[in-house]
Formats: structure tokens, C-alpha cells, sequence
């Protein structure tokens, strides 16, 4: 498992398929997908749009 924080890092996880799985506040928001594209303030998974600054992204098979 991996935290994604950096674009660098999104990218990586856009390219190998990675599922991610997204949290906000110890929550859990989507329980794996593939990131679709990224902004620098959004990420996209599942036609979800998820701000950055306010969610954890985990890739649960790095």
C-alpha cells in the first residue's frame, strides 16, 4: 500500500492501473478504482471528482 500526495505519483498510479482507495477523514469515500485523470486540485475515479487537499489516496496493489 502506497499514499499517493504528489502528481508524480497520481501519474505513476494512472499508468501501472492501480485500484486506489480513497478516504476523508478516517472514512472510507470509494473502496477502489482506477484513477481516470487528475488536476492539480482534483482527482477523478469512477466519474467521482476528489479534492486533494481534503482526501487520502491509498493504491492497495502497488
Amino acid at each position: 500500500m502506497e499514499l499517493l500526495y504528489e502528481a508524480s505519483h497520481f501519474e505513476k498510479a494512472i499508468q501501472n492501473q492501480w485500484h486506489i482507495i480513497v478516504y476523508q477523514q478516517d472514512e472510507i469515500l470509494d473502496e477502489g478504482g482506477i484513477i481516470e485523470r487528475q488536476t492539480l486540485e482534483t482527482v477523478v475515479i469512477g466519474g467521482n471528482h476528489y479534492i486533494k487537499k481534503s482526501c487520502q489516496f491509498i493504491a492497495s496493489n502497488n
